[in-house]
């Protein structure tokens, strides 16, 4: 299911421009996940953790390994109107994969914990240069891969320092089919993505075309 997004048309002011997208990306999330059958969310859930495994293998064995066991990505915990990517979760650690998901301080401080462990117990920035492969959350991104979060600021923060700690690896948003856009409204410190996974499409690299 498909809710296009109006085009962005900047105003003069990033920070309200930011403001009014973010309201009109969670609107049209509440509305689709209204429109959602019992069924959608289980088959969507699949569709995610089918395609965001086969991409991190493919990774994998270009990055020269055997498999996808050992390896380290972060993923979050999804919240009701976000991608069901607790399917890729489950799929990752029954593959072998460590996934560390965020735990929120006050702003920009985010730590990781394993999903493992239940207590998520903060195993401290460091850990991010054991990471391989970075799933994130997000709201919508344009088609040159320029990603419009939440507002907390905590990934614009982060993943620099991701992308220097661990050489480089690779990020990619999960979001809803329609929420590739060909501009958001974006400040200079706005986090860049790799690729996108989404339901129906998959892991495609940016740009996307």
């Amino acid at each position: 299911m498909s809710l296009p997004l109006p085009p962005y048309r900047p105003t003069g002011d990033v920070v309200a421009d930011k403001a009014h997208w973010r309201a009109l990306v969670r609107t049209a999330r509440r509305d689709l996940i209204a429109a959602w059958s019992p069924a959608d969310r289980p088959a969507l859930a699949r569709s995610l953790a089918e395609a965001g495994l086969t991409h991190l293998r493919r990774y994998a064995r270009g990055s020269a390994r055997a498999d996808v066991a050992g390896m380290t990505v972060t993923a979050y915990e999804p919240m009701r109107t976000e991608p069901p990517v607790d399917g890729l979760t489950a799929a990752l650690r029954g593959a072998g994969v460590r996934v560390l998901v965020p735990i929120t301080f006050p702003r920009p401080r985010l730590e990781w914990a394993d999903l493992a462990d239940p207590d998520r117990r903060p195993l401290g920035e460091d850990v991010l240069a054991e990471v391989d492969l970075a799933f994130v959350p997000g709201l919508a991104v344009s088609r040159d891969g320029v990603r419009l979060g939440q507002g907390g600021g905590y990934y614009d923060t982060v993943l620099p320092r991701l992308r220097e700690s661990s050489a480089g690896a690779p990020v990619v948003i999960v979001l809803h089919d329609h929420e590739v856009v060909p501009r958001v409204p974006a400040a200079d410190h706005d986090a860049v993505v790799d690729a996108v996974l989404r339901p129906t499409s998959g892991v495609v690299p940016v740009p996307v075309r």
